[in-house]
């Protein structure tokens, strides 16, 4: 057998018995690796239900107890309500991480990295939530906002990779993808801009825009805006089916 230029086995100088051999050994190596990643991604399903129980169970171990009279139980007040915002914000993270992850076939190297900076940023929240416990001022809740917009950033990639991972990498899913991807971003961006703005101000409302954010999101979903999402995705399944038919058409034609 001689050698491709680049160090390969050429497949031509071999028997037709032995590239039998060889198309079975590549044929079954792909599975191999795509039951892996389908595996993979139950894995890390799990690791984020687990992850975020964690960040859960630390935010509530850092609320102080009472102890001394009427002052100390007012504290315990402002820390249980602080936590609860800081609850109901990663409980819709959750949420939204699980729906984004209906989308995912197989869990891609891409995918892997965005999930982990998800939740690296979403790990910061405890911390961030136990400052504005102890301290509640502007400069609290600005660097509470800051991390709130990083995790968003990371879901609205993840979103992106999914989406790509659900209806292919056509040139044209893969734009559409993009600009999507582009307008939830600068959405996002301008919202937190216009919280980290009142906080500067008003730090009390701020918090209180932060809680209801994800309560209203959680609790009572824009209908219009599901709607919005299910043409997104009809217009991208048909747009690959498009794209895959002039495929076929082209090569037919070449044929």
């Amino acid at each position: 057998m001689k050698k491709h230029p680049r160090g390969r086995w050429n497949d031509e100088h071999l028997s037709a018995s032995d590239r039998q051999k060889n198309e079975k050994i590549q044929a079954e190596f792909a599975k191999i690796q795509t039951e892996e990643q389908s595996r993979l991604k139950e894995h890390l399903e799990t690791f984020n239900d687990g992850v975020i129980a964690i960040i859960i169970t630390i935010m509530v171990l850092e609320v102080p107890l009472p102890s001394d009279g009427q002052t100390s139980y007012l504290e315990l007040i402002r820390s249980l309500i602080v936590f609860l915002i800081s609850f109901f914000i990663v409980a819709n993270f959750w949420y939204q991480h699980h729906r984004t992850f209906g989308m995912v076939k197989q869990a891609t190297r891409s995918i892997l990295l965005t999930n982990f900076l998800f939740l690296a940023a979403l790990s910061v929240l405890p911390l961030m939530t136990k400052w504005i416990m102890q301290e509640q001022d502007s400069l609290a809740i600005v660097n509470f906002g800051v991390v709130y917009f990083v995790a968003n950033l990371m879901e609205l990639i993840m979103y992106r990779f999914a989406f790509l991972n659900l209806f292919g990498k056509s040139e044209t899913v893969f734009h559409f993808s993009n600009r999507i991807t582009i307008a939830r971003i600068w959405g996002q961006l301008l919202l937190n801009i216009l919280l980290i703005l009142i906080a500067l101000k008003w730090p009390p409302v701020a918090m209180v825009l932060y809680l209801s954010l994800p309560i209203i999101a959680f609790f009572f979903p824009d209908q219009t805006g599901l709607r919005r999402q299910k043409k997104v995705r009809v217009k991208a399944a048909l747009t690959h089916e498009e794209h895959e038919e002039q495929t076929k058409n082209r090569d037919s034609a070449e044929n």
